[in-house]
């Protein structure tokens, strides 16, 4: 058995001129990841003999839509490698755990080198010095306590792009990639974003925006106001529970797959075609 492609007009309407073939249900039922795939979202993948794959451009206060773009096939409409995408998101949590856990040493307390006393005679154990563990446990300390330490491993930038592009093409093809004019909301404000999200229906939600032109506002001398306007729906959105706003550079594979709705903007969606693009 195997869940149909295309769902009612909608998918009709944004995917035209297309050729398809399906993944099998129970190799559905093995993703390592439960928001990628779901019975009302089925985890396809489109390949398309000719044109390519097209998305509405929709402006996000008034939800009205001004036009559509094409967009690059290698990029949003490749074959997903779940076991890809799941070694890209052990890899981005292994970065992340660069461990807090520290406890004291010997070689941490400071005391003196100076022997306890003869190791015979005395009647007691034989001791090198005050520094031992056993004179301090009082202070937390093990002879073999943990420390911080770097757990992050290599990963091919060719892998972590296979990843993304699978990611990418699976958001694709369930309806849940958005393409929007701007990330901009006249005077927003928490109420405001989680209206707006009500009003598209989404629940989970990552928004992922261009990085700002620094350089351009720091010549006319205007970046600090641009900077606090700049940061206003970021701000307003993060203050959501269910809702994150990144930056292209802060865009990882695990936030794609983390967020069941990926909205970004024209320029993100360009410059993911021009850093992801497979030849």
């Amino acid at each position: 058995m195997a869940f149909c492609l295309l769902r009612g007009a909608a998918s009709l309407a944004k995917r035209p001129c297309a050729s398809c073939f399906v993944l099998p249900a129970q190799h559905l039922t093995s993703l390592p990841f439960h928001q990628l795939w779901s019975p009302e979202k089925p985890v396809v993948t489109q390949v398309y003999s000719k044109g390519g794959p097209q998305a509405w451009i929709t402006k996000l206060w008034t939800q009205e839509r001004i036009g559509m773009m094409e967009l690059d096939p290698s990029v949003f409409s490749v074959r997903p490698r779940f076991d890809i995408i799941r070694d890209a998101c052990k890899w981005k949590k292994a970065c992340d755990r660069h461990g807090a856990e520290s406890t004291m040493r010997r070689c941490d307390l400071g005391m003196s080198g100076k022997k306890v006393g003869p190791n015979s005679g005395g009647g007691r154990a034989r001791h090198g010095n005050r520094a031992a563990p056993q004179f301090h446990s009082a202070r937390n300390t093990d002879a073999w306590g943990l420390k911080p330490y770097d757990r992050s491993r290599n990963l091919p930038i060719k892998v972590r792009k296979l990843a993304m592009r699978s990611a990418l093409s699976v958001r694709y093809a369930q309806d849940s990639l958005f393409i929007v004019e701007s990330l901009s909301i006249p005077n927003v404000n928490r109420n405001k974003v989680e209206l707006m999200m009500k009003s598209f229906g989404w629940k989970k939600v990552l928004f992922v925006r261009e990085e700002p032109p620094w350089r351009a506002y720091m010549e006319h001398g205007h970046m600090e106001v641009y900077k606090r306007n700049w940061d206003d729906f970021m701000t307003a959105a993060n203050k959501v529970t269910d809702a994150k706003c990144v930056t292209l550079n802060e865009m990882t594979t695990f936030e794609v797959t983390n967020h069941p709705t990926l909205v970004m903007t024209v320029p993100v969606a360009r410059s993911l075609e021009e850093q992801l693009h497979w030849v």
